[in-house]
Order: structure tokens, then sequence, then C-alpha cells
């Protein structure tokens, strides 16, 4: 089979910070069995392609556009056209300085020192996630499903999904692809292309993806695997429409083996029936062939990140993603979906087959870092992998998932931080036992309270994740979160409080009255979504559990010492650790000068001070009232918004808009950086009728309070 040649594709949209482990792991095993396979990430390709200041620049004139378009109705009818409108300001007021600082905020990822400034790091970030923003907008309404879906409850249809993978006005993948990934692919000249989706945010960019290839190269067979197809098997299977448009077949559960069957049968041009796992049209039919168990996991191959760009990901040197189980030990939350991918089948990696996939990276690719994917490591093969790693001596610094079990004894822990484990991901979801129990955790609060306590003892780091909106929770139940947080800040070092989400494939969705679930949208134009609106028989509603989170993060996190570490993303964390040693001395350090929203110190203002406006603050005057819809947006209010003109003033950096009056304007008109406070005061007594002492007054008190805000310098 050295004749045939295998193309594996990561399509956009998912994280940057690191490569994700489907493709290394199916080019491994492909290899190991002789296939010629080359493997491409386009996801990170992608984000080097859109965070360029060329890019943006292009965007520009649209965006214009499309704020044009709306300001020029005769009323804004609903609270998300009005949403739409306040964003759409922002953003086109801002797309000059994203533009030009979007480089520099995309270098201090890569930067060995800048990276370890936290404050340098949050604001780089920041200005990556304007610029994201800034990409959703201009492709929006549908293309928003594109480009920033992540918290969002898209509804699909299959006309919706056909109609996108085609606009090139709504898509900007169709672009990128034409220009960077055919080209490729004509050069490469494969037989069989294969596309992991592994995340809702991929969907609609991989189907854009298969949908591209496939009318342009009808001779090779595209294949699509993953997590989503797993969960949207039962969709494929009702529209045959989708194959052979959008791809050939579709593997469902785990890969290796199928795909490697899949090359097998398409080198001989055998039939396609004895492909285990497989979706495929047969003689006009779809056929579901037999899914049979996966390959032994001690059996696979050390994953192999070759072709892999490991320097373009956001992050100053490589964290590669690593194994030591598949499926979950524990599997019955009832949340949870991501047990389907592994059909509900655990398998754990012999320690010592793991350290020597570790040290085999390690040599090969220089690395320190690795973050298991595990969905948790159970507390006996965590124990095992640590004693091998110490036995070795292996200096690999490690995060991972856990699950709060009592068997995280204070010993065990000490010898995790001792084998390199500096950051555990902790699932606590829930601080009430009644919750707990109602979402089939499997552990108490108590319990989880004496865990973290060990956790903290043997100087590891942990990230509690919770949410609150779980069926039938009450206010006072969400309390109880909210005080277990509080009462135990001084061992937990962070977390990340989400709310609840109904997704397809879980436990509460196959018995949605079970759980306090008593409706939610899942109709036939939603074939291809993956979350679900919903309504609960009692408890929060999924937008008052959305706002607690929201009130709540950040009311919390100010109470932690650790408080400046939730300018980091949690793909920052294990870096911080191992580059400072300590449990999070490298957090409090004092801030230092940012390059990229540099803020000059206060002088004391006079008449003969020079003001200047900042580069990239605007001025200007809108058709509708956008500080009454901002209140109508945070109030909740949906009711339409009609003109009344109103003049404003806009700090990108901060996005921090103000209103000014017709003789604030005046004075702003005559801010050039050249006039002194008392040459504008002289310019406007006339036109006011006021003596020059009153108007230097009033300049010198909106241009302290515009200093203040970060509207001028002087």
């Amino acid at each position: 089979m050295n004749d045939i040649k295998v193309l594996l594709v990561f399509p956009p949209l998912w994280i940057p910070y690191r490569p994700y482990l489907s493709l290394p792991s199916l080019s491994a095993y492909l290899k190991s069995n002789g296939i010629n396979v080359v493997q491409k990430d386009f996801n990170i390709e992608t984000y080097n392609l859109l965070l360029s200041k060329n890019y943006l620049e292009r965007l520009d004139e649209r965006l214009k556009s499309k704020f044009n378009d709306l300001d020029s109705k005769d009323r804004l009818t609903s609270r998300v056209e009005q949403l739409y409108y306040f964003d759409l300001f922002k953003a086109k007021s801002s797309i000059a300085y994203i533009a030009e600082r979007i480089e520099e905020a995309r270098g201090i990822f890569s930067d060995k020192q800048a990276f370890y400034d936290i404050d340098k790091l949050s604001n780089a970030r920041s200005i990556l996630e304007q610029a994201q923003a800034i990409f959703s907008l201009v492709y929006s309404p549908k293309g928003q499903d594109l480009m920033q879906p992540i918290g969002m409850q898209p509804q699909r249809s299959l006309k919706d999904v056909k109609k996108l993978t085609q606009n090139k006005d709504e898509n900007p993948f169709i672009e990128l692809y034409e220009c960077h990934l055919l080209p490729f692919i004509l050069e490469q000249n494969p037989d069989i292309i294969g596309i992991s989706i592994t995340s809702d945010s991929q969907l609609l960019p991989a189907l854009t993806m298969s949908r591209l290839i496939k009318s342009r190269h009808k001779n090779i067979h595209v294949v699509v695997g993953g997590n989503v197809i797993t969960l949207m098997s039962d969709v494929l299977i009702k529209h045959k429409g989708l194959f052979h448009q959008f791809f050939d077949s579709a593997v469902i559960y785990e890969g290796e083996r199928p795909l490697l069957k899949l090359v097998e049968r398409i080198s001989h041009s055998k039939t396609l029936k004895d492909v285990p796992n497989l979706i495929y049209i047969d003689n006009g039919k779809i056929r579901v062939n037999e899914v049979l168990r996966p390959e032994n996991i001690n059996s696979l191959p050390t994953p192999c990140f070759d072709d892999l760009p490991l320097n373009l990901y956001l992050s100053p040197e490589p964290v590669l993603p690593i194994l030591s189980s598949r499926g979950c030990y524990w599997s019955k939350c009832a949340f949870c979906s991501h047990n389907e991918s592994y059909r509900w089948h655990y398998q754990s990696r012999e320690a010592a087959k793991v350290v020597n996939d570790m040290q085999e990276l390690s040599k090969k690719h220089g690395v320190a870092h690795f973050a298991f994917s595990d969905e948790a490591i159970s507390p006996s093969s965590i124990s095992k992998l640590s004693d091998e790693l110490i036995k070795r001596g292996v200096k690999a610094k490690c995060s991972t998932n856990v699950r709060m079990e009592r068997q995280f004894t204070l010993k065990l822990c000490n010898k995790m931080s001792k084998a390199g484990f500096k950051l555990l991901y902790c699932g606590l979801e829930s601080g009430c036992n009644r919750i707990l129990n109602h979402m089939s955790k499997g552990i108490t609060k108590e319990t989880a309270a004496e865990v973290f306590r060990n956790i903290h003892n043997a100087g590891i780091w942990s990230h509690v994740y919770a949410f609150f909106g779980f069926p039938t929770e009450s206010r006072a139940e969400a309390q109880e979160t909210i005080d277990f947080l509080l009462s135990n800040k001084n061992i937990i070092k962070s977390f990340y409080i989400g709310s609840f989400v109904l997704g397809k494939g879980s436990a509460i969705m196959k018995h949605p009255g079970v759980y306090g679930i008593s409706s939610f949208d899942a109709g036939a134009d939603t074939d291809f979504s993956l979350t679900y609106n919903h309504t609960v028989s009692s408890g929060l509603t999924s937008g008052k559990a959305l706002e607690l989170s929201n009130y709540y993060q950040e009311k919390i996190a100010g109470e932690y010492k650790t408080k400046k570490f939730f300018k980091l993303y949690y793909e920052d964390t294990l870096l911080y650790l191992s580059r400072f040693e300590g449990s999070g001395s490298c957090l409090l350090a004092p801030a230092t000068e940012d390059k990229i929203t540099k803020i000059q110190p206060s002088k004391q203002l006079t008449r003969k001070s020079v003001p200047m406006i900042k580069h990239a603050v605007v001025s200007e005057k809108l058709k509708f009232n956008i500080m009454d819809i901002t209140d109508k947006i945070y109030s909740n209010e949906d009711v339409a918004a009609y003109p009344g003109s109103i003049s404003v003033i806009i700090e990108p950096a901060s996005n921090k808009i103000h209103r000014i009056n017709p003789v604030m304007e005046d004075i702003l008109a005559l801010c050039d950086g050249r006039r002194s406070v008392q040459q504008i005061a002289h310019e406007l007594s006339d036109k006011y009728d006021a003596t020059r002492v009153l108007i230097e007054n009033e300049c010198i008190a909106f241009f302290k309070f515009l200093s203040e805000e970060g509207y001028v310098l002087f």
C-alpha cells in the first residue's frame, strides 16, 4: 500500500495554543502500518492568516458598510438588532487600532520573556479577542456561527448548512481554503483526505472544507470523523445528500482501525462493507457497518507530531497533548457526552508505555511540557504513572484532569508533585450535595474539600470547574457553590464558573424528564445542532444561570489571593507554574509597562497644557442613541429603538464610550496637539459669548475627565 497517500487535516476553529491529539494519533497508527500519510493543522494556519494586519484592513470597508446599513434604518426593531448595532459601532471604531497592534500582540505569545509578563499577555490576548469579534461581526448573522460559535447555541438545518458552506459573503473560510489549502492538496495529490472534527466550533468550517474539496477533486475519497461526527451519526444516516456532495464516508467512534481498513480497501479497489464503524453510500443506499471494539490502547504507537508547525502555536514553547487512557472510568455524569466517542468503553495505557511516549516525544521535539488529555486519570493510574516517572528521573512538567476521589490522599498528591504534575483540572461542578447527587457526579462537597486540601498541601495548583443552572437547581443551591468557592479560597487556586448547556449525547438529553427538563428545541430544523435551548420544570432558568455565572466569576475571583491569575487562560497556566516553580508568586508580581496599551503618567493640567486626542480615539454623531440602547441591552428590554441623535467619543483600547454635548464637540475639534487650553478657550469664547476664564475652566474640567478616562494626552 506504499503507493496510496493519505492527507489528514484538522480544520478551524479550535484553540490555537497547542496541537490537538487526533491527527498525531491517527498519523502514527497509519505510519506504523506502512501508509504514506501527511498531516496538516489548518486550524493554526487559519489563526495566523486571520490575526494579521493585512486581513483586518481588508475588512474595514465591509464593517463600515454593515453599520451604515443599520444606521440608515427608520428603527431598530429587536434587542438582537440593537446589540448588533452597538457591537458594529465598537468594532468599526476600533478596527484601525486593532489592525495596527495585531502583529505585536500575536508576537507576545511566542516571546519567551513577554509571555511571562501577565499584564502584557492579558492585553495581547484582548487584542486578539477583539480581532475575532470583528471577524464575527463582519460575517454576521450566520457567519457568527462560523467565526465565534463558542458559547452560542446555533440552530442549524441541512438547508442552512448547504447555503452557508457555499456563500462567500457569509463564509470567510471559502476564500482561505481556495488560496491556502487547495494549492497544498494539489501539490500533495493524496488519494484519501481525512478530516477530524472534534468540536462544534469546527463543524461548519469542516463541512465547508469537505464540500469544496469534493467539488474540485471528485477522485479523492474524503472521510470525516471525530467526536462531532460520532454524535451526529443519527443525522448522517438521514441525509443521503451529504455523501459525495460533502464527503464520501464517515467514521464513528475511535478511528485507527477503521481508517486503516478503509485505506486498505480503497487501495485495492474493493467494497467498503468490511470497514468497521463506517457510514457510506453503496448503490444509492446509506450503509452503516458493524461497530467493532477499538484497538487495544497498549498496542498503539507513540503519537506522531511530524508535519505540524509547533513554532506557530500561540505559546512560547511547545506543550504536547498526550493520553494515558481513553474514555472515562466513571462515565456516569448526566451532563457529559464525551464518552459517546468511546462507546462508553474505558481503556488505560500501561504506565511504562506512557512514559516511553513522553521520553520519545521529548527527545524528538525538545519538549518538557505535557498536557494529559484524559477525561480523568484514575487515582490508581496516576499513582503508577508517577512511580514510573520518578523511577526514570523524567523531568517533564504536566497537567491533567482528575475527579475528586477520596483516594487522592496527601501521600498520593505528594508523589504526583514529585513526578512533575504541576496543575490539576478538577470538575467540581457544584458545591451542593443534592445537585451533585442529581447529576450522578459520585462525590460530595466534603470529599472535594478534603482532596483540594491535599492537592494544595502537596504544592500542586488546582483549577476548579463549576457551573450554575443544572435542572432543578435553586438560587439557594447555587449559593452553596458560591460559598464553597469562598470558604476554600485558601486551598483552591483558581476556578471557572459556567452555566449549564444541554448537549447531544448526554444522559440528560436522552432522559430529560428524569432530570427536570420540561422541554427543549430539537426539531427537524436543528439536525446539525449539538446544543439545545431548554426550559426547566423548576429552578434557575438558562438566562438566570448565565447571569449569575458572569457576575460571580468576577466577584468571587476578587476575593482570591491569586486573583491576578484570572487574567490567564488555562492553556497558559502550566507554563507559568513551570517557569516560576512556585504556588503563584509569579501571578502576584507587580505590573510592568505595556507597550500595547501604554498609559501615560498623569500630569497637572493647566491653562498652558497642550491636549492631544489619543491616536485611534473616535468621536462621532450617531442616528440612534447608543447610550439608551446600551441601557436596554443590559436591562433585557426588547422594545424598538427609534432615531435620537447623539454624539459620542470612544476609546478603542478599552471600548469606553461617553456621550458628549455640542460644546464638548467644539472643544475636541480644536484639540490638535498644537493649541493650548488657553488658545482653545480663546477661539471658543466669541462663539459662545462667554468670558475666556469661564471657557478655560470648562475646558480644564473636560480635559481632566478625558485624561482620566484615557481619551487624551497632554
